[in-house]
């Protein structure tokens, strides 16, 4: 071998981000079952109440960016390590939350959008 890989190999910075690596891989996992959690949650909140759980977006947001952070270290896009090595990300605050407005019982479907019927026009002008 060359010395540079002998060196590398012997390096004991490298073996010590291998172990960062597995925790933070190990922890992704978590993180990807706690965004499952909140997601089907805030779906119900949305379903019963008619908007969305201010806690668990912010809570979706953060998990979301630490994801993001512990993805970057993975990859070696970045050397800083996420929480709890480090500050946990910063939220974006949206204080208004997502209301979803039922549709009207009329039947009016001006709403959904649809390709079939301008497929149809296209096809008669050709």
């Amino acid at each position: 071998m060359e010395q540079q890989t002998k060196a590398n190999i012997a390096n004991p910075d490298i073996w010590i981000r291998l172990l960062y690596m597995l925790l933070f891989s190990l922890l992704l996992g978590v993180a990807r079952m706690v965004v499952w959690v909140v997601s089907i949650l805030q779906f119900f909140m949305v379903l019963i109440t008619g908007q969305d759980n201010l806690n668990l977006r912010n809570l979706g947001q953060g998990v979301a960016k630490w994801s993001l952070q512990g993805l970057m270290f993975l990859t070696f896009n970045s050397e800083e390590k996420p929480f709890p090595f480090s500050d946990w990300p910063e939220l974006e605050q949206t204080d208004e939350p997502v209301v979803i407005v039922a549709a009207e019982a009329s039947g009016s479907s001006d709403d959904i959008p649809t390709f079939t019927a301008e497929d149809e026009v296209d096809d008669k002008n050709s």
